[in-house]
């Protein structure tokens, strides 16, 4: 009978103990990963992100996942993410959107983002979570924004990133959020202005300026020696472009225009210079035109420099000045097409990009050597030399 009894209420002890541990692990609360995703709605790849890469993984992890995306194409955006990128150090190279923070890791571009995200969102969710992480500014910018899934991290971050001190971080909301709409201007919020690139900015001016000068010295040339132009045309030898500085031109430009792509069809992070924020601009939608990428029309540019500066002589025998006029149309078309780029940089994306600039310089400087050789008077050139530059 004593055994019965103990059985008994052994059996009573343990469905208690079990039930209790059900109804503890009901209550709590699961883990949570939270994310912020700085993106442009101009930009092909993190069109890519957020629409490929991010639902899925919405669906796989629901209300555990919470990324929150900042638009940096608005002021306080912008401001954000210039600020961002001051706290995290983030180098010159990685400075572009989409850019993904997940606690104190950086991932950028359309490769980067696909291929770690799942992994840290894993082993976040196996450390207990992962709270927002501490960018500047972000608790004053969405005051509704989800309590952090790691508290002790928020209460370390400052006042940027604290929450109040609730039990549960439950997420309230899921899949990607977006900061379209932000009431309190996001320079107040941070406590200054976002910070701009001063230098990279003066220096593209710098560059805009010389363009249209050259292309007033051009048309200021072709009007005062017009008379001569056609007497150019006719010497074989005087409408040559000979000399080094050519080549050298079309090379320099080709490797330019055939890195920029390589970063554009790999959707991978461009190295950028000292100076402009090249990531900003190549991930912009001005990076293409009607699906095509810039940068291969700039190889296909230079690539028909090259072929019609090589075989000149033949073209212009045979095809009427082919070759002189050639380049002068490619160069003409290439600097005023370099002119509207960069005034798209200095003036819409407020960012330059060197490697955009360095072309726009030898695509200029190519234009101002076929102009020179075009109106150089018959007088200038000494006798048994080429017309060349």
């Amino acid at each position: 009978m004593k055994r019965i009894f103990a059985l008994i209420t052994f059996l009573i002890l343990f469905s208690g103990l079990l039930t209790g541990t059900v109804a503890a692990q009901e209550t709590a609360p699961l883990p949570i990963v939270q994310a912020v995703l700085f993106y442009s709605p101009t930009c092909p790849h993190c069109h890519e992100v957020m629409t490929n890469v991010l639902p899925p993984l919405a669906t796989r992890y629901g209300d555990q996942l919470q990324i929150l995306g900042i638009d940096i194409s608005n002021p306080s955006g912008n401001t954000i993410y210039q600020n961002t990128i001051e706290a995290f150090q983030i180098a010159d190279g990685r400075r572009g959107v989409p850019t993904l923070i997940v606690g104190q890791t950086i991932l950028v571009g359309s490769d980067e983002i696909p291929a770690q995200l799942p992994g840290l969102i894993e082993a976040g969710l196996a450390a207990g979570g992962v709270g927002w992480p501490a960018v500047p500014g972000l608790k004053e910018a969405v005051p509704d924004l989800p309590p952090s899934a790691d508290l002790a991290l928020a209460a370390e971050s400052g006042p940027d990133t604290a929450v109040e001190d609730n039990t549960t971080a439950n997420a309230t909301q899921t899949g990607t959020l977006s900061l379209e709409e932000i009431e309190t201007n996001g320079a107040a919020a941070s406590g200054r202005a976002a910070p701009a690139d001063p230098v990279g900015l003066a220096v593209g001016w710098v560059v805009f300026l010389g363009m249209l000068a050259s292309l007033v010295y051009g048309l200021w040339r072709s009007i005062k020696t017009s008379d001569t132009i056609p007497e150019r045309l006719a010497d074989p030898e005087a409408r040559l472009i000979t000399g080094p500085a050519v080549p050298i031109l079309v090379v320099a430009g080709l490797v330019i225009a055939l890195y920029l792509t390589y970063v554009e069809v790999n959707q991978v992070t461009a190295v950028c210079g000292p100076i402009g924020e090249c990531n900003l601009v190549q991930s912009s939608q001005y990076a293409e035109i009607v699906g095509i990428p810039v940068a291969i029309l700039g190889v296909v540019n230079y690539l028909t420099l090259g072929l019609i500066w090589l075989f000149q002589k033949p073209l212009n025998a045979k095809y009427h000045n082919l070759g002189v006029l050639g380049m002068l149309v490619l160069t003409l078309l290439g600097t005023l097409f370099s002119i509207y780029l960069t005034l798209l940089e200095l003036l819409v994306i407020d960012a330059v990009c060197a490697w955009c600039l360095t072309s726009a310089i030898v695509t200029t400087s190519l234009f101002i050597i076929v102009v020179h050789t075009l109106t150089k008077r018959p007088s200038s050139i000494q006798p048994g030399l080429s017309a060349g530059v």
